[in-house]
């Protein structure tokens, strides 16, 4: 009974803090989704990864848009470091207050300094080239 009291807190937590919409209709997103608003490109500035891309299909960035998406926002940008590998995964949800159709800045001040290849990877584990980064050395 603990456990489930815990599990249900936690639970509630989560969807205060997002939104019942938006936890319900969260999802990862593939490379041929990507492609079709317009696609990605990413870039380094002040030891933040800059994710160009923007989900509503309203902005050319490295392919002419196919889609158009009103009602679909960037929830948020995961990545993780394999190696000297960064790889990135947009999930969005429906339209939410305070979310909107392209992606935050991410901070890489906790990865080593190096350089590093930046891929999209898509939910069946296929990833796709991005470009590659120099992240400085910290200076004192």
């Amino acid at each position: 009974m603990k456990y489930l009291t815990t599990a249900i807190l936690l639970l509630t937590a989560a969807i205060a803090h997002s939104g019942l919409v938006g936890f319900l209709t969260k999802e990862s997103r593939d490379w041929a989704f990507i492609q079709s608003v317009g696609g990605m490109k990413v870039s380094l500035k002040e030891n933040k990864l800059i994710v160009d891309c923007n989900v509503s299909g309203t902005k050319k960035v490295t392919i002419e848009p196919r889609v158009i998406n009103s009602g679909i926002v960037v929830r948020k940008v995961v990545h993780k470091q394999v190696g000297k590998t960064i790889q990135l995964t947009v999930v969005t949800s429906v339209v939410e207050k305070g979310l909107s159709a392209t992606c935050k800045p991410i901070h890489l001040s906790k990865y080593p300094a190096g350089t590093y290849t930046v891929q999209y990877l898509d939910r069946d584990k296929t990833t796709h080239e991005l470009g590659k980064i120099t992240i400085p050395s910290k200076t004192k």
